[in-house]
């Protein structure tokens, strides 16, 4: 068996940049930054900037690259239908429940990492009143999923089990 090779670390041999990971995450955001955005945002400039912001943190850009399987143009769209007031629960797409979860229910790591992460992104684009409404209108719409799906009307379970209503 050869005799190891002793191994010790040169001078100057870091990288001049410093530890490439832990500059490469999203700076955290404080209070005394601001973004310049107009009043009277509308529903696409913000699910433009959600979508923006998203795509720049790392994990959730590849969760979310995985889970729309590379079509960006549909977690835009998913975005736009969250983030409408209007919006109701029916006719979402599957792509738009996922994302939904995802920003909402912190289940698992990326749903722990998204949810504080997209109520910052919101504060940031809104402001805390317009943000909270926002927050609470989004979570309405996942209870509202959840509550289908836990409870189908009797018209479904008619239609899934044969039965006349």
């Amino acid at each position: 068996m050869a005799a190891p090779v002793p191994m010790e670390i040169q001078p100057n041999s870091y990288p001049a940049w410093g530890p490439a990971l832990s500059q490469a995450l999203p700076i955290p955001i404080t209070a005394n930054r601001k973004l310049e955005i107009p009043p009277g945002l509308s529903i696409a400039d913000l699910a433009f900037g959600v979508f923006a912001a998203f795509r720049a943190h790392p994990h959730v850009c590849n969760v979310l690259t995985h889970i729309s399987r590379s079509n960006w143009n549909h977690v835009e769209s998913a975005l736009n239908a969250i983030l409408d007031p209007t919006t109701t629960s029916d006719g979402l797409s599957p792509l738009t429940h996922n994302v939904l979860d995802l920003m909402c229910a912190e289940r698992g790591i990326t749903g722990r990492i998204l949810k504080p992460y997209f109520h910052a992104v919101l504060h940031r684009l809104l402001g805390p009143t317009a943000a909270e409404r926002t927050i609470d209108h989004v979570e309405t719409l996942l209870a509202e999923l959840e509550r289908t799906a836990e409870h189908p009307t009797d018209t479904s379970r008619a239609a899934t089990t044969g039965d006349k209503a």
